[in-house]
Parts: structure tokens; sequence; C-alpha cells
């Protein structure tokens, strides 16, 4: 398998007659049909099909597609060239003439010419350092990065194909966006306009390639107006991310070496010490009875999980669970699995082997509802024992030094290509169900290393084994958000760094820059410098447990954008393109929700430019002053970070970061010129009543008249119970009326970046 090679368009043939009347397509000789499906809101699929070929049924995860339409905008020509148009009418994206889908024995591909200044989006996730993504050409295929590369690419440099898959590109066509999924596991590719890799006069077409080396073509193309249309378009249709519990929102700690109760009640004990936060304390392989999975170490556990569990309530503990299962007869996972035969198979009929953390590994097939039937079972014990969530790690399928390609599916009749890239999703899937069977009405909690179109449906993903260095800190910006426009909102990386030394300064900069990441979590590699927020100096550790006691005032806020994300498709962390002009594509900052704009210090410089996009003015944390729109300095602050609101922005913190009630909120408001409104909904953070209509809602409308601020706050829904709140105001305010009537003001200070800045706290009679 080439990680760096792909097919050229030169090895392929292409459409010798197409008839669009009964979608018969002949290429090289071959009979093939081809169908183009319009549904609702500008999606279509292009699927090409030919029995002899490719079999039908093998994605894991079928997508779910909006109700079927008549009206398309997309149309095959009698040559076979596919022609996208916009809402007004006009071709946006076309195939290269002659070159609408290639065939190259089983493999295929799709050819668009590259519209002029056309910018791209998207790819998964990629370490390329950089948002935009013109000239790139990348394949998909899972991979365990520190196995299969050396040391001297990934420590510093892009490593590339990465953990996880998701072939998808978002085209930028100026003033609308089109998305390309390509629905194919078997090793599919993109280029996006990349040059030769050896010096030559030729210069090739600066074309949009999308193909794979195998199975069947399906293209997905989604059309809109703008990248937030496209992106919630997407999600709807891979599935969107369902509500997490509230705690999985928190912060959470691990690392390589914590293996067992003495572990876990040492940083219970430390946390509180030190008034940090935190809600999810992580095991490693070493909680495990010799790297046996679902098995854990009698000396870490002398009393059992539960017992320990329960010592460090209400912090929950989420283990380490990897697919392999240690060849070894005796043990009851691997006797059991073998008697029920649900191991991958070699070419010789015997179960696959390769070499993990136990010695000789074979893997579950979870590419059968059979063998994710029966991981499901022990999925269901694992969290009997009191374990809050799970933790997916080497699900690439990692196999050590072994090469996977002999690892077959399906009693091995299906080579491993055409389930490689959905191993991990199917680990998801069972192990998801297996947490709903023990316990029903609780919402898991499950993080990933690799997946696949449709991982968001399950599980977090956290972004794979960094370092702790300037390159993994600049390029997770990047990364995350590219990630989050692939339809995998709910993402972060180690924060710190995995491997290597941190350093103060550095950590303090990781820690700034994704205190307000969808995840976050600290975690590093055995060996290294320890990295809990007690391991740096006293100032350190303030800060560093400042930027965390932020996040968790924060949470109301961010609880609200994953509700937004469950039921619209849009992601917590966005690009500023995502509701702004950006004709630069910025990597280094980022938006989370509509409101909040970071511009965080990544290189160790002393001060830097942040770009306060749009019309309205900014709101700034380090200075308490609103500012105009458009390129501002900052200066580089060890203990704080450029933070900015919008201004028409109404943002729900908790009261301090001991609340966990989503029934008492205090609501900032950043009114300066603009009216703004917000709804805020809140649940038990836990269940799933939401979803039998156990949630509150509150409208909050703050309306500029003059010298006066006017706030209504109206229930909207009392499922859940009344709403305890408050209101403070941010700059200058003059007089205030709250629902009819005029209010008290009393003087307060916030801190969410760092810098104390003043604010007005209504004076509410109850």
């Amino acid at each position: 398998m080439y990680f760096t090679k792909v097919p050229h368009p030169a090895n392929f043939a292409y459409p010798e007659r197409y008839d669009p009347k009964t979608g018969v397509l002949r290429v090289g000789g071959r009979r093939l049909e081809a169908t183009l499906q319009a549904y609702e809101g500008g999606v279509h699929r292009l699927r090409i099909e030919d029995p002899e070929l490719w079999e039908d049924g093998l994605m894991l995860c079928p997508l779910t597609p909006p109700p079927a339409s008549e009206s398309g905008m997309v149309r095959v020509t009698k040559g076979f060239e596919i022609e996208v148009f916009g809402v007004k009418g006009e071709p946006i994206l076309r195939s290269r003439p002659g070159l609408g889908f290639g065939l190259m024995g089983a493999a295929s591909i799709f050819v668009f010419a590259r519209p002029e200044k056309a910018r791209f989006f998207g790819m998964g996730e990629k370490t390329f350092g950089r948002l935009e993504l013109s000239g790139i050409r990348t394949k998909f295929w899972n991979t365990d990065v520190w196995a299969d590369f050396h040391w001297m690419q990934w420590s510093s440099h892009p490593s590339d194909p990465y953990y996880l898959s998701v072939p998808y590109i978002v085209v930028d066509c100026g003033e609308e966006f089109v998305g390309l999924l390509f629905e194919n596991a078997c090793a599919p590719f993109i280029e996006t306009g990349a040059a030769t890799t050896i010096p030559t006069e030729h210069v090739e077409p600066q074309d949009l390639l999308i193909g794979a080396e195998d199975g069947l073509p399906t293209l997905w193309i989604i059309i809109g107006p703008t990248l937030a249309d496209v992106t919630s378009k997407l999600a709807k249709l891979v599935g969107t991310t369902p509500l997490p519990p509230l705690w999985a929102l928190g912060y959470h700690q691990s690392r390589w070496g914590y293996g067992g109760e003495k572990d876990l009640i040492e940083l219970d004990t430390a946390f509180e010490q030190h008034r940090i936060p935190c809600d999810g304390l992580w095991l490693d392989i070493d909680y495990m009875e010799g790297y046996r999975v679902f098995t854990y170490s009698k000396k870490g556990f002398q009393k059992g999980p539960e017992k320990a569990v329960k010592k460090v309530s209400p912090r929950r503990v989420v283990p380490i669970l990897d697919p392999g299962v240690k060849l070894e007869p005796g043990y009851p996972v691997y006797d059991h699995g073998q008697k029920q035969r649900i191991f991958c198979q070699n070419p010789q009929g015997q179960d696959f082997v390769g070499m993990v953390w136990p010695g000789r590994t074979v893997f579950p097939d979870f590419t059968t509802e059979k063998g994710r039937k029966w991981w499901t079972g022990y999925a269901k014990e694992f969290r009997a024992k009191g374990f809050a969530g799970a933790w997916l790690d080497m699900n690439d399928p990692a196999t050590g030094a072994v090469d996977p390609l002999a690892m077959l599916f399906r009693d091995g009749r299906y080579p491993h290509r055409f389930f490689h890239n959905q191993y991990a999703l199917g680990m998801q899937m069972a192990t998801r169900d297996g947490f709903l069977a023990a316990e029903p009405d609780r919402r898991p909690f499950l993080l990933t290393r690799s997946g696949w179109i449709g991982t968001s449906r399950f599980s977090a993903v956290w972004t794979g084994d960094n370092v702790s260095n300037r390159f993994y800190l600049k390029g997770c910006i990047p990364t995350t958000l590219n990630l989050a426009l692939s339809g995998i909102p709910f993402n972060g990386p180690d924060v710190g760094g995995f491997g290597d030394d941190t350093t103060e300064d550095l950590m303090l900069d990781w820690v700034k820059c994704c205190f307000l990441f969808p995840f976050m979590r600290n975690h590093s590699v055995f060996g290294s410098r320890p990295q809990e927020p007690w391991r740096f100096s006293r100032r350190g550790t303030k800060i560093i447990g400042h930027f965390i006691r932020t996040r968790y005032r924060l949470l109301p806020y961010l609880y609200n954008l994953f509700i937004e994300q469950e039921e619209e498709g849009h992601p917590a962390i966005r690009p500023l393109l995502y509701h702004f002009a950006d004709p630069q594509a910025i990597s280094d900052q980022f938006l989370v929700g509509p409101s909040l704009l970071q511009a965080p210090f990544l290189d160790g410089e002393p001060s830097r430019l942040a770009v306060l996009p749009g019309r309205r003015r900014w709101f700034s944390f380090e200075t308490g002053e609103w500012l105009k729109p458009g390129r501002v300095r900052a200066v580089a602050d060890l203990g704080a970070t450029p933070l900015f609101v919008r201004d028409g922005s109404i943002v729900p913190a908790f009261p301090d970061e001991e609340e966990r009630s989503l029934a008492r909120v205090e609501f900032h408001v950043f009114v300066d010129r603009v009216d703004a409104r917000t709804v805020y909904r809140f649940d038990d953070g836990e269940t799933y009543g939401y979803r039998r209509g156990e949630r509150s809602a509150v409208e909050v409308l703050a309306k500029r008249r003059k010298e006066r601020l006017e706030v209504e706050i109206l229930s909207l829904a009392e499922g859940s119970g009344p709403l305890d709140y408050s209101v403070v105001i941010h700059g200058e305010p003059g007089a205030v009326v709250l629902n009819g009537q005029k209010v008290g003001l009393q003087r307060t200070t916030v801190d969410w970046a760092g810098c104390r800045v003043r604010a007005n706290r209504l004076r509410l009679s109850r």
C-alpha cells in the first residue's frame, strides 16, 4: 500500500456512450448504470453500478439523505459531463470535458475542472497546518501514525494519511459552495490541483480529482450559498453528534501510566487541593491485566474497579479499550471469541495475527453483525463496572510491525481494503450499543482515535498522538476546524502534547489555545515530563487552573452549541469563513459558536495581529473596550489570551466554576449598537429525558433604546423546570429595564481571558 501515490487520470478509460434516459453508461467496453438522485436542499447522489465489479451494501453506517426531490441542481449531459449549478442557475462546477467518470479495472475517478480562484476546505483529519487545501494530493487510509511513519516525519512535519479518514472536500466557488463526499472506503484519494513531485517542464492541468482504488463509486454533491449551509447539510447526511452528557464537555486528565485505584485517588486529591475542576480521569493500558482487553489489574484494583470508581465520584473514570485480543488459550475473552468464530481471518483461513501490546493478537471482525454483538456483550459488562465512558484506541486497526493487508473480513471473503477504513467505526457502533444496553437512559461518551464517515453518530475524536512542540500546537487549529467542516465536530487534540517533554510556556499556550475546544483532555506519554496542572510553577498552575475554570463557567454556552449541533448540524468550533468573508482563510484564529472569537498566541511571539471580522464591533476581554472590526495588535501576556465577543451577543454562563446545574445561569449581555437575541435551553445534562420533552427553554432579548437598554427574558418551555438566572451587562448600558421594570446596577468584574474587566450586574429582587 502506497501512502503517497494515487492513480493518474491518464490510466483510466472514459465514457464512450451515455443514455440519460436509461442511465446506461459505456466505459472501456463495459456496460455500467449511472443514477443521479436529487434530494431536497441541494443534495445529490451520483452512483455508478456494475454488479460484476462492485458490490453494494458494504457501508457499515448508511447515510440519511433528506426527502427526494424532482428538481435538481446537478445535471449529467449525453457526454457524461457533470454540471453543478448554483441558486442563480449558473454552472459553478463542471467535470473536465470527456473525463466525467473514469474506470481502471475496479478503480474509479471523477475529474472536475478547477474553478478559477477556487478554494478548498475539509478533507477530514489532516495535519497540513493550514485551513485552505489547494495543491494537495492525499489518500484516505487510516494509519497508526507512530508505527507507520518514521519519527523524523511525525515529530515535526505533516504525516499523511493520518489516523481518521473522511474523503470530503468543500469547494469555495466564489459566491457559492459545493461539498463533495466520496462514499467509498477502498483507499479513496483527492487531488486539489497538486503539482508533480519531480522537476519537469510539463505542467499537468490543475484539476480536482476524486476517486478510489476499488469499490462502488458513490459521489454525494451538496450545494449551498454559504459554508455554514453546506456544513449543516453534510452533518445531517452523515449523522449529527448526539448530545453528549455535560460532564463530557468538562476538563479531562490522562497519562500513559495511570493504572489503578492509587492513581485515581491521587489525582482526585490533587484536583481538590488545587481547586481545579476535572470531570474525567482516564486510564491507559496499564490498568489491564497484561494488556488483555476487558480485564483489570488485580494489583491496581485490589477490591475491584467498582470501589475505586465510587471513591473518586463524582469524577468519571474512562479506561482505554483496544480491539486486539491476546492470543492466549485459557484467556476467556479469546476462548469465547474463537469459539464463536468472530476474529478476522488470514488467506489461509486461520485467525489473522498482529503484534500489539499483549504480543500476538487477534482482531474481532466488527464488519459483521455477529462480531459487533459479541463485542457489545463485553462492553455492557464493562459499563456495569462503573466506568462512565470508553477510550477506543489502536482501532486504525493497529497491527504493530505486521502488514494488515492480510487481515480479511467476513469469514475471509473480503479483502482488507473494503473495511480497513471502517474498522474503527464498527468498534464504535458495538461499544455504544453495549453502553446503552447497560444503561439505556444514560448518554454514553466514547472517544476514538480512528474513524470514518458516520463516526460522528457514535464517538468523539481526539486527533491522535501528537508531540509537545509548536508544530502541533499551531496545527491543532486547522486540523480541528477542517474535521468540524467534514462532519466530525466533537474533537480536540491532546492538550500539552502527548510525546516529548513540554515546557511551562508551551503548556500555557496549549491551554490558552484549547480551553474552549469541543473536547479538552491533557494527555502525555509514559516517561515524559508529567504535565498535570500542578506540575508547573505556582504561577503556571494558577494560570492553567484559571482557564480550566473559565471553560467550566462557559459550559452552558458550549452545551447549547452541542444542542444546535445535534439539531442543525453546526459545529461548536468554526473558521471565520463560517460567518464572515475571509479572503486569507485564517488558520490561527477561530470562532466558538457565533459569538466568541479566539486569536491565541502559538509561536512564542511578543505580539500578533488579530482580525476582527464583519461590520459589528467586538468586545475585548483583555481591555474591556469595544473595538472596531479590522486588524488589532495584541501583546503577549503569559496569563492572558486574546478573547473577543461580538456585538449583539448573549452568552449564558455558570455563576461560578463549581456550578453544575444548567438550570442556574447568568446571561452575559454584549450590546453596544446591535440588538441581541438568544434561546437558552437546558435539561438534566445526563439522560435522554430531553427527547421525552424534559427540557426547558427561555428566550432572552436585549434592545438598545438610546440611553436605555431593555432586556426581556421569556419562558418558552419548562419541561425541566424553571430557570434561576442573573444578568450581567458588559459596557456602559445606561439605564436598564428588565421585563418592563427599571432595575438597579451593581458594579462587578468578570475575568474570562486572564484580565479583569468591569461589568454591571442587575439587581434582581426575587
